[in-house]
């Protein structure tokens, strides 16, 4: 059995400290000398601010997602609603990562900016290739800041990590969200799920 090295962070909202454990982690094990990639799979992405990055250079960073040129090239088939599943990756780590003052690597993936954006099939696709390459092929720590809600796991697109997060309020609901956030993460097959109260 490997040793872990991929770190998901999730809750069920925003503003409970999800950002800052997933930057203090991936500090953490960059100061350790190990190569560390870290993943803001965020809807309202901040990791790039709390891993030292000016304003300025944050707002420079263009989200897997919402790179249209990238996601074509991955995913198109030549026909309209088809898209090609299986496809490389590698390059999109080389080329669309940005190193921050910490020595960590990151990449924003991004999401559905809006109602009627369209059909996210290709972006998802490809995101969740990064994903599945940076967990199980590539030899570095990587740490996931995913969006709040329970949509990575039910997209499949966290389901290969070696441990859970769960960051949670001290009340009951948020706990119960919780509870329902690992109950589904033990479904998915993630072995190592734990929380981190607030």
């Amino acid at each position: 059995m490997r040793a872990m090295r991929s770190i998901a962070i999730m809750n069920q909202k925003g503003g409970v400290g999800k950002t800052l454990i997933a930057a203090a982690l991936a500090r953490g094990f960059a100061e350790r000398g190990l190569k560390t990639m870290a993943i803001d799979a965020d809807s309202s992405p901040n990791l790039a601010l709390t891993l030292g990055l000016s304003t300025e250079e944050a707002r420079k960073i263009v989200p897997i997602s919402e790179n249209k040129e990238l996601v074509e090239s991955k995913t198109s088939t030549g026909y309209s609603g088809v898209f090609r599943l299986s496809f490389t990756v590698d390059d999109v780590v080389r080329e669309y990562s940005v190193n921050t003052p910490f020595g960590v690597n990151l990449i924003v993936m991004g999401t559905v900016q809006s109602m009627g954006s369209g059909c996210m099939c290709a972006a998802n696709a490809v995101v969740r290739a990064l994903l599945r390459h940076l967990i199980v092929e590539r030899n570095e720590v990587v740490i996931l800041d995913m969006e709040a809600g329970v949509e990575h796991i039910g997209r499949g697109t966290a389901s290969k990590v070696d441990a859970l997060l769960i960051v949670a309020d001290a009340n009951l609901k948020s706990l119960e969200v919780a509870k329902h956030i690992h109950d589904l993460a033990a479904k998915a097959g993630m072995k190592q799920i734990f929380l981190v109260g607030k």
